[in-house]
């Protein structure tokens, strides 16, 4: 079996990898990254007549967002949760409405993708091809994500797309503890390779602390947040610590998520948890309702998480400069966004515009991914006879677990550092 890589090699983002056997040929993931002046960056082409099957692990852009392109004249099955399916096709709607100049792809492709969905649940083998079988399991990333077991022509792989094993307000840990021990090889993100996070019930003590501190002093609070995965934690986490006796208000395509993770709560930690925080929620649908959010005191969750654009430049324009207010900030910020600049320079460059930054400013690591320490007690669950291959990450955060690893003598690490590269299972095995 070949495996080769077409995005997400030496890279965090537009992942996606091919797998080739004899009889069959199965796309793990096809996503998009986005360049500094927002143009789509797509893995290498494929073409759809060499796809028997296609294995979505969930429906952040990054992983799913080049799918589209491969649905112009096919419709190979994709194989995922309902749930990520039913995110996905919003997500393409929001990308079109935002970069539609750019992208190659309309909703008529997007409504073929759709179309070619088959539903999978957790735990239940499916057969996806002559003598091939998947498996799925979650993930722990996002509502819906799922880590893959590909059981194909006597090989056994396992693909994780991202993931995170330790619990979180709004969903369990990775299940691990099913997965083979012994596959074949791991095909596995590692985008947080140098770093650990915090333990989580600090971060939430500290962020629900200073979240506390700006509304008693008198100071609203808003939190830049990604409207997939992390707008919905951030959201839950306030309401556990009861900071909603204060208004919480939730902008931006963050409100449409919310109602649809609500249709899937068997699939959340604590459905009666997410229940309660949609009940107290305060949506923004209008302009109206966005200015009311301003004159109150209150907490405001919207998108974009690195304040490229999107509700939450409104609010960041508008708060910025009041000393009593706070920005936190509790997802990645790339360098080249307005939030790494704040975070970097105290200002950001907004509309031609220097808006210096007054408010109380944070950011806390609420990271959906398995950090270093995690990754490395994955890795050590199976075999050494087991060949890991590590992709979404750099090569330099990366070459730090590889060392730490070699150390202990573990000798079956293998990172592709460009797209295009291609292994045959057979030769590591040997």
């Amino acid at each position: 079996m070949k495996i080769r890589f077409l995005g997400g090699a030496g890279e965090v983002g537009r992942l996606a990898v091919f797998l080739k056997t004899a009889s069959n040929g199965i796309l793990l993931d096809y996503g998009v990254s986005f360049d500094a002046q927002g143009r789509p960056v797509f893995p290498l082409h494929i073409r759809p007549r060499d796809l028997t099957a296609v294995f979505l692990s969930h429906a952040h852009l990054d992983h799913s967002g080049g799918l589209p392109l491969l649905y112009i004249s096919s419709r190979t099955p994709i194989y995922s949760t309902s749930l990520t399916m039913e995110l996905s096709d919003l997500m393409y709607t929001d990308a079109i409405k935002l970069s539609g100049y750019y992208l190659p792809y309309t909703q008529e492709e997007v409504r073929e993708t759709m179309a070619s969905a088959i539903p999978l649940i957790y735990g239940e083998p499916v057969e996806i091809g002559r003598d091939a079988v998947l498996t799925i399991y979650n993930a722990g990333h996002i509502p819906g994500s799922a880590i893959g077991v590909v059981e194909v022509e006597g090989w056994v792989v396992v693909f994780t797309g991202d993931f995170n094993t330790v619990d979180t307000n709004l969903l369990r840990g990775a299940d691990v503890y099913n997965l083979p021990k012994n596959p074949d090889v791991i095909i596995m993100e590692a985008t947080y390779a140098s770093t650990d996070h915090p333990p989580r019930e600090k971060l939430e003590r500290d962020f629900i602390q200073a979240v506390r501190e700006t509304l008693e002093g008198g100071g609203s609070v808003l939190i830049p947040s990604f409207a997939l995965g992390r707008a919905q934690e951030i959201l839950l986490t306030l309401v556990k610590h009861g900071v909603d006796k204060y208004p919480i208000y939730i902008d931006g395509l963050a409100r449409q998520i919310n109602q649809i993770i609500a249709r899937y709560p068997h699939l959340l930690r604590d459905p009666g948890l997410y229940k309660k925080a949609l009940e107290v929620a305060i949506e923004v649908p209008s302009a109206y309702v966005r200015k009311g959010a301003l004159e109150e005191h209150s907490v405001i969750i919207a998108p974009a998480g690195m304040l490229k654009g999107g509700a939450a430049l409104y609010y960041f324009k508008k708060m910025a400069q009041n000393k009593k207010n706070g920005i936190f900030l509790p997802s990645f910020q790339a360098p080249n966004t307005p939030g790494f600049e704040i975070l970097s320079k105290g200002y950001a460059v907004v509309d031609g515009t220097i808006i210096k930054v007054d408010a109380r400013l944070e950011w806390f690591d609420f990271s959906a991914h398995a950090g270093r320490r995690e990754l490395e007690h994955f890795i050590k669950r199976f075999s050494r006879d087991t060949k890991i291959i590590l992709v979404h990450t750099d090569p330099l955060s990366a070459s730090v677990l590889i060392r730490r690893l070699i150390n202990e003598g573990y000798d079956n690490i293998y990172l592709p550092t460009a797209p295009g590269e291609e292994v045959r299972i057979s030769s590591l095995k040997e």
